[in-house]
C-alpha cells in the first residue's frame, strides 16, 4: 500500500505514524498561553475590576491640618468585560479506514494530534491579533536593528522597561519581552549586543544564545520568541507561509502566571469558561453509527482580552 504523499513513508515494522509535520514540536513554538495566561471563570461572561493608575501615580497631600483632620482620598476603579466564545473542531474516524490502517498507526491518536495542533494554532492567532489590534503607542527604535553597527537594541529595550516600571510600579524582573524570531536574531547580530556579551557570557557566540540567557542579560523575567507560522493558501495550492506575530514589532509586557487571579496585573488574559470546557482544549468523542465512524472533538470556550489602560502594562517597539 502506498501512502498518499511520496514524502511520507509508512513503516509497518515500526508500527508508528510517519509524519510530514512534527506537530508536537511545532506546538511548543506557540506562546499564546504565556502572552495571555489562562484564567478559569465560573461564568461565560462578566466584568472584572481595573485599578486605575491614578490611585498610585498622583501624589496625595499627607499633611495633617491644623484642626487635627487628615485629607481623605477615594480610589478610582474601572471595569473590563469578557464574553467567552466556543471554538472547536471534529475529526471523523471511519471504521473501515481505522481497520485498514490499524497495523500502521492508532487512528484516534493521529486525529488527536491534528486537532490539538489546529486548536492551539487558532488560539495563538487570536492572541497575536489581540496584541496587534491593541491601541498601544508605537515607539520606533532609534535605529533599525538591521543596521548592526549603529543600532542600540539594549537602549531601546531599557527605555521601554523603565517606562512600564514607572507606569505601573512593577519591578524590572517581572517583565517579559515578546519578540518575533527574525527580530531576535537581528538583535543578537548588533555590535552593541556583541560587546555586551563579552562581559555577560564570555566565549559564547551570539547566535547560540538561548532566550533564557538573553532574559538574564536584560534582567527580566523571560524572553518569548514568536516563531509560529501557518500556510495562508487554500488546500491544493502551493503553500505560502506567514508568521503569526508580525515581524518588526515587539512588546515589553507585564505578564502574570497561568491560573493567577484577575487581581494579578497582566497585559492580557485568556479567560476560559471552565464550567463548559475545563481545558484548553478539552477532548471529547462520540459515535455516529449512520456513518460508521467515531468522532473525536476538541473545543474550548474562551475570550482573549487586554487588561488595563492603554500602555499601562505594554510598551510596543516598532521598526526593529
Amino acid at each position: 500500500m502506498r501512502p498518499e504523499s511520496t514524502s511520507v513513508v509508512l513503516r509497518a515494522d515500526l508500527q508508528a505514524l510517519a509524519q510530514e509535520f512534527d506537530a508536537e514540536t511545532a506546538a511548543l513554538r506557540f506562546i499564546g498561553r504565556r502572552t495571555a495566561p489562562i484564567f478559569e471563570s465560573a461564568v461565560a461572561e462578566g466584568q472584572y475590576p481595573i485599578m486605575n493608575r491614578e490611585n498610585f501615580k498622583k501624589p496625595a497631600n499627607t499633611d495633617r491640618a491644623e484642626d487635627g483632620s487628615y485629607n481623605r482620598i477615594v480610589g478610582q476603579f474601572g471595569r473590563g468585560t469578557y464574553d467567552c466564545e466556543e471554538h472547536g473542531l471534529e475529526y471523523p474516524i471511519d471504521d473501515r479506514k481505522r481497520k485498514r490502517y490499524a497495523r500502521f498507526f492508532d487512528a484516534e491518536k493521529a486525529a488527536t494530534r491534528i486537532l490539538r495542533y489546529q486548536m492551539l494554532l487558532a488560539h495563538e492567532r487570536r492572541v497575536a491579533a489581540l496584541y496587534a489590534a491593541g491601541s498601544f503607542t508605537n515607539h520606533n527604535v532609534a535605529t533599525a536593528w538591521t543596521t548592526v553597527a549603529d543600532a542600540a537594541p539594549l537602549d531601546d529595550i531599557a527605555t521601554g522597561i523603565d517606562t512600564i516600571c514607572d507606569a505601573c510600579g512593577c519591578a524590572q524582573e517581572q517583565l517579559s519581552i515578546i519578540i518575533p524570531r527574525v527580530d531576535f536574531r537581528e538583535m543578537l547580530r548588533t555590535a552593541q549586543v556583541i560587546d555586551k556579551l563579552k562581559y555577560t557570557f564570555p566565549g559564547i557566540q551570539p547566535a547560540l544564545l538561548r532566550p533564557a540567557q538573553v532574559a538574564s542579560m536584560l534582567q527580566i523575567k523571560q524572553v518569548l520568541i514568536a516563531s509560529g507560522a501557518y500556510d495562508t493558501t487554500e488546500e491544493g495550492i502551493a503553500e505560502t507561509m506567514a508568521m503569526i506575530w508580525t515581524a518588526g514589532v515587539m512588546y515589553i509586557a507585564l505578564l502574570c502566571e497561568e491560573g493567577e487571579g484577575l487581581e494579578e496585573p497582566s497585559a492580557a488574559r485568556s479567560i476560559m469558561w471552565a464550567a463548559d470546557a475545563p481545558e484548553l482544549p478539552v477532548v471529547e468523542s462520540y459515535r455516529e453509527d449512520k456513518k460508521r465512524a467515531d468522532i473525536v472533538r476538541m473545543r474550548d470556550d474562551t475570550d482573549e482580552v487586554l487588561i488595563g489602560e492603554t500602555d499601562l502594562f505594554v510598551y510596543k517597539l516598532t521598526n526593529t
